[in-house]
C-alpha cells in the first residue's frame, strides 16, 4: 500500500482542525474560533483508496501570550516536519501571509519537503480578489496552490487528488507512532475541545486536562481524567451549579469519544487548581507539550 505523511500548519484559525477532520471523516481535532484551540500534534493515520495518509493537525501559530506554553506551541510544527513527505500550509483568504507563514514555509524548504499551499475560505472571496491573491503567491512561491472551501467543500476532492497521486511504496519499516501510543493525549484533546465550546473568556485557556489514566475493556473504555484551572472561581464556574456544568462537559466528550473508538465511554472528570501551569515546564512535560 502506498503511504504519504502530512503535517497541516498556518495561523490560528484557517482551518487546520477542520481539514484533518473533513479528511478523517471524523472529530479527532478540536474545531473553535478562540485561539489555542489545538495545543498538541494531533496525529491520525486513515486509509484512502487504496493510500495510507498518516497527517498532523498542529497548533497555529497566532498565540496571544509570552507563557512557556505559547512558546512551545509556536514551535511545534518542527517536530513532525523531519518524519513527514509533506507539508501544508493552510492560509486565510481574507488575511495576509504572516512572517510566521513564510518562516515556516521557508523551513520546509530548507529540509527538501514538498510542501503544498492551501487558500481556504475562498467561499468568502469574489472570483476577482481571489485570482488576485493567488497570482500574488506566485510570484513568490513556485509551490502548488489550492483554493479550497471546507465549509462548502469546494476544491477539496483535487486537493485530496493531488496528495495521494504524491504517495509512495514504502521502503522501510519506520513509521510515525501509532494511535495507541497517543491516545492519553489524544483524549486530552477530545475532552478540552469540550471545555472550549462550553466555556468564555479566560476559563478555555488557563485550564488543562491531564488524563490520568485509561482502561480498555471488550466492550468498554474506562477514562479518568483531571481539569486543571489557575483560579478557584474558575473550578467554579468549571463545576457550575451543582455540577451542571462539568456533566455538560462529560457528556459532550464522552459521545465525541464514543463516535471515534466505537465502543461505550465511562468518562470520569475531576476538577484541581494549580497555579500558573502554563509556565510550569515539568507540568507541560506531563500533559505531552513537551516531548
Amino acid at each position: 500500500m502506498k503511504k504519504i505523511k502530512i503535517v497541516i500548519t498556518g495561523q490560528s484559525n484557517v482551518g487546520k482542525s477542520s481539514m484533518m477532520n473533513y479528511l478523517c471523516n471524523s472529530y479527532v481535532s478540536s474545531v473553535s474560533k478562540k485561539p489555542q484551540t489545538t495545543r498538541v500534534n494531533i496525529y491520525k493515520s486513515i486509509v484512502c483508496d487504496n493510500v495510507d495518509l498518516s497527517i498532523y493537525d498542529t497548533p497555529g501559530v497566532s498565540v496571544f501570550d509570552r507563557s512557556l506554553l505559547s512558546v512551545l506551541m509556536q514551535k511545534s510544527f518542527l517536530h513532525p516536519l523531519d518524519k513527514v513527505d509533506v507539508l501544508m500550509i493552510m492560509l486565510d483568504g481574507n488575511n495576509k501571509m504572516s512572517e510566521m507563514d513564510k518562516s515556516i514555509i521557508e523551513s520546509a524548504e530548507m529540509m527538501k519537503k514538498k510542501i503544498i499551499i492551501v487558500l481556504n475560505k475562498s467561499d468568502l472571496l469574489v472570483e476577482n480578489d481571489l485570482i488576485k491573491i493567488i497570482n500574488e503567491l506566485k510570484k513568490f512561491y513556485s509551490h502548488p496552490i489550492f483554493s479550497i472551501s471546507i465549509k462548502t467543500e469546494n476544491g477539496i476532492a483535487k486537493l485530496i487528488d493531488y496528495i495521494k497521486d504524491l504517495a509512495k511504496e514504502p521502503n522501510d519499516k519506520t513509521d510515525i507512532k501509532k494511535d495507541s501510543d497517543i491516545d492519553k493525549i489524544f483524549v486530552q484533546e477530545i475532552i478540552r475541545g469540550s471545555i472550549n465550546d462550553s466555556t468564555y473568556d479566560e476559563v478555555p485557556y488557563d485550564c488543562a486536562v491531564l488524563t490520568d489514566r485509561v482502561v480498555i475493556k471488550k466492550n468498554l473504555i474506562k477514562i479518568y481524567s483531571t481539569i486543571y484551572v489557575e483560579k478557584t472561581n474558575q473550578k467554579k464556574i468549571m463545576i457550575g451549579e451543582s455540577g451542571t456544568h462539568i456533566k455538560q462537559i462529560g457528556t459532550n466528550a464522552r459521545c465525541r469519544l464514543e463516535d471515534i473508538f466505537s465502543k461505550k465511554i465511562y468518562l470520569d472528570l475531576t476538577v484541581k487548581i494549580k497555579k500558573n501551569w502554563k509556565n510550569n515546564y515539568k507540568f507541560l512535560k506531563t500533559l505531552g507539550y513537551i516531548s
